[in-house]
């Protein structure tokens, strides 16, 4: 099975399992108890919280960990009371912001006039560093700059980008920063919260003394371990990924050679290299999924978040797709682990699955759709 599928999850990395492991069987206390024991616990999230911080270019004590990126994105959001994001933004903003949404160019990137003129009056920006469905990188130093001239803070979605793409959060006037371990070959259900340096905050779980008062309950020490070595090593994969370019021109070549029309939905703009947001015309998503995953390819329709739910995409269609044209179009994410082999493998599996599915359609019967 070729699992490309990465920017939903990643699979655990072998030496993050190893990790962890001490810390689900021996070293199971709990971290806010006096005795030795505890303390050592405590001293493995603090590292884990150095190793977090290093990835991302901040200091150790501006890093909250929380249960996931949703949290640490719901948490930032909460400190603002009229914010601006992006209409291509993940359901996490989306569902949760008090204010409005930019538009975006047709490839995905921010209409930056626009950004500039509707910033005017907020307290908050928040915005994604790389699109969870398309890869799409936007312009950081930009945003941040018309945010900053607004007076408005700033939080940045990097939960698709850390680890993928160089980051220091100290180079930008960035006040809040959410992570995800799950999306860096660390455990699900643990994430982060960068809070700058002398930024007010108001926490959104109250209780214990756990974060230093910033956010409480009982820390999900495994999780958090996890977290830790994922950052590590992701912080000395960055040349593996950025590599992971040529190896998406690789597949999208070999498409080409067998006969196969695509396009690519971003193309134009800065991507994630590991990331190929892309549509067959004729083909609908669905009706590649029931041939691929039984041919041994799996992928996906969008986020992870919503690829279950029978509408369109709001990320395509917010950069101007049709909806047929969003039905056609699906995701590969690759991971670290990628190799030249496996690429050549997927692309023989979906020019297959192409071929095939067009071999059952024609003028008279129409392309074949799936119902729910």
């Amino acid at each position: 099975m070729i699992y490309w599928d990465n920017n939903a999850t990643t699979p655990v990395a072998p030496e993050v399992l190893e990790a962890m492991l001490p810390y689900l069987r021996e070293q199971y206390f709990n971290p806010s108890a006096a005795y030795r024991a505890a303390k050592e616990v405590r001293r493995a999230i603090d590292h884990a919280r150095e190793q977090v911080a290093a990835l991302v270019g901040a200091e150790p004590d501006e890093i909250i960990f929380t249960s996931g990126g949703t949290e640490a994105t719901n948490a930032a959001l909460a400190q603002f009371h009229s914010a601006l994001t992006l209409a291509t933004e993940h359901p996490a903003t989306l569902r949760t912001i008090q204010g409005s949404a930019c538009a975006v160019l047709s490839n995905g990137v921010v209409d930056l006039p626009e950004w500039k003129e509707h910033v005017q009056g907020c307290d908050g920006v928040s915005f994604a560093w790389a699109n969870h469905e398309t890869g799409v990188l936007q312009p950081v130093k930009s945003m941040c700059a018309a945010a900053e001239s607004a007076g408005a803070r700033v939080h940045v979605d990097a939960v698709q980008a850390a680890g993928k793409v160089p980051m220091n959060l100290h180079d930008y006037p960035i006040h809040f920063a959410s992570f995800s371990a799950h999306k860096l070959h660390g455990p699900k259900g643990v994430g982060a919260l960068y809070v700058r340096r002398g930024t007010e905050w108001q926490p959104t779980h109250t209780g214990g003394s756990q974060e230093d008062y910033r956010r409480a309950g009982t820390e999900n020490v495994p999780g958090i371990v996890g977290f830790g070595k994922a950052a590590e090593l992701a912080l000395s994969a960055a040349v593996t990924y950025a590599g992971l370019a040529e190896l998406r021109a690789r597949f999208l070549a070999r498409l080409q050679e067998a006969g196969i029309d695509y396009v690519v939905n971003g193309v134009g703009a800065h991507r994630l290299p590991h990331v190929l947001n892309m549509r067959v015309p004729g083909c609908s998503a669905e009706s590649l999924f029931l041939l691929l995953e039984p041919a041994g390819l799996l992928c996906s329709a969008g986020s992870a978040c919503t690829s279950a739910e029978p509408h369109p995409s709001h990320v395509l269609r917010a950069m101007g797709l049709a909806d047929k044209e969003i039905r056609e179009s699906i995701r590969f994410s690759l991971s670290r682990y990628t190799t030249a082999e496996e690429v050549d493998a997927a692309a023989d599996i979906f020019t297959r699955v192409v071929k095939k599915l067009r071999s059952v359609q024609s003028a008279s019967t129409g392309p074949v759709m799936v119902y729910r």
